[in-house]
């Protein structure tokens, strides 16, 4: 096992979280995170992460994810809308969609209304489709702003 790999494993245990994360990343508070020059064998370890058997580390794994906006994290982090765990869908919802807690502050660029509909219409978890309709509510209105600045770029 790779030294990466045994620092997220480490994820599950709150004894050991943080210096693992500052090791593993090199930063743990969201300011840091936007800063730091993630390694391929810690975003590779981050990805596999997401199929760790202890919810808690696939939770950590897209936490970190959501902060670093890799667009390689893409795939695995929409896969994480059929985790078993209730905790883990609503947040990969949450990295996916959130652009407050991106480096440059803006929601990854990537087609997740059809997933997040599927969301919405299948998830036996109120909490989780309840995640998924605020991402659509502000997709919708992202896209809205979006189109009215571009339609007033346009009459300038």
């Amino acid at each position: 096992m790779s030294r990466c790999s045994e620092l997220v494993d480490a994820f599950a245990d709150s004894a050991r979280r943080n210096a693992a994360i500052i090791e593993l990343i090199g930063a743990i508070n969201a300011r840091d995170l936007r800063r730091v020059r993630v390694s391929s064998g810690a975003k590779a370890a981050l990805i596999a992460g997401l199929e760790h058997p202890n919810a808690k580390v696939r939770w950590w794994c897209l936490q970190l994810m959501d902060h670093l906006a890799d667009a390689s994290y893409l795939g695995p982090i929409l896969s994480k809308l059929a985790d078993p765990v209730a905790k883990v869908r609503r947040h990969a919802i949450h990295a996916l969609s959130c652009g407050v807690c991106k480096p440059d502050r803006e929601a990854l660029a990537v087609e997740i209304g059809p997933a997040l509909r599927r969301v919405l219409a299948n998830d036996p978890d109120e909490k989780v489709r309840e995640e998924a309709r605020q991402a659509l509510a502000a997709l919708g209105a992202a896209r809205a702003g979006s189109a009215a600045s571009d339609r007033g770029a346009v009459r300038s």
